[in-house]
């Protein structure tokens, strides 16, 4: 038996320096919805600039049954992931955006602007199946989008409320029949952090005239990718997610009656071309086939990912 084991350990030793390998020349943009972890080393920084054209595709009632909704919700939307390693586990993201209407006005305005701290608590480096990193980060979002006294209900862009998220990830390195592996679980929490001022239409579903207040309602998300490498530079990603959202509570005469908490159930599928371990592109769709009180979207989407 000892012989045996002393014959199995060289070789396992083996397998797991070459799956390392294989994992450092693989080039993975990472999936389109799933959180990255911190930047991998202090001084790092990570570009991600995304083009979407969110494409309402109804709602899903209490029942889970799809209806149409108005329409007038298209929207063309883009944003980029620009984080920066403050250390060899801390790094901080901020997420900048725009929208343009597509009907309408054919308004054009910024997103509200999520910023974030990420902290990696162990993991930095490693590799293989049950050798994990744990982030977890602490944000909050400006609100800088447009929000009430709209021309229309397409031209919103924002909250009008600061909002406080938490985000927990994990992700794993492994190696499947010689092809590397990039998979990540993860959680993200938001709650708002006040009420804000409501006048006329707005992005809660007010009507011109109104004046109140609105609550945003709190959300979260849970998710699980997987990047899997049919050779270094072509790649199959997969996000399957759960989104659960609380509605707006608002007040004054004429407010929209208070709605039913909802969730909605998530895949995006896409494929990436890597040029290299620092660059790389890619496509796909978001989309939700189940739900309940919850709106549903057909999103495509791209992006470019970069390290320097």
């Amino acid at each position: 038996c000892v012989g045996l084991l002393l014959a199995f350990c060289p070789a396992a030793f083996a397998q797991e320096a070459d799956d390392a390998a294989l994992i450092r020349a693989q080039g993975l943009t990472g999936s389109l919805l799933a959180p990255s972890p911190a930047t991998p080393a202090k001084g790092v920084l990570a570009m991600e600039p995304y083009f979407l054209y969110r494409r309402g595709a109804g709602t899903f009632d209490n029942d889970g049954a799809r209806h149409a909704s108005p329409a007038g919700g298209d929207q063309f939307r883009g944003y980029a992931s620009i984080q920066y390693g403050l250390g060899d586990d801390l790094a901080v993201q901020i997420l900048p955006g725009f929208a343009r209407a597509l009907s309408g006005d054919h308004a054009m305005g910024v997103n509200d602007l999520p910023v974030r701290l990420k902290y990696r608590w162990f993991g930095r480096g490693d590799t293989g199946f049950w050798h994990p990193s744990l982030t977890t980060g602490l944000g909050v979002t400006l609100p800088l989008g447009r929000y009430q006294r709209l021309s229309s209900a397409a031209d919103r862009f924002g909250s009008g409320a600061w909002m406080g998220t938490f985000q927990a990830q994990m992700q794993n390195f492994f190696v499947t029949d010689g092809h590397p592996n990039r998979a990540r679980i993860w959680t993200t929490l938001s709650a708002p952090l006040g009420a804000v001022d409501v006048h006329d239409i707005s992005s809660y579903g007010t009507a011109p005239g109104f004046s109140g207040t609105a609550l945003p309602g709190a959300g979260a998300e849970i998710g699980i990718a997987d990047e899997f490498a049919i050779d270094r530079h072509w790649v199959l990603a997969l996000d399957v997610a759960e989104d659960f959202a609380r509605p707006a509570h608002l007040h004054g005469a004429g407010a929209p009656a208070f709605g039913s908490s909802g969730n909605r159930f998530v895949l995006a599928p896409a494929i990436e071309y890597n040029f290299a371990v620092w660059i790389g592109v890619i496509a796909g769709v978001e989309y939700a086939p189940a739900g309940h009180n919850y709106s549903a979207a057909i999103t495509p989407q791209v992006a470019v990912n970069m390290f320097f």
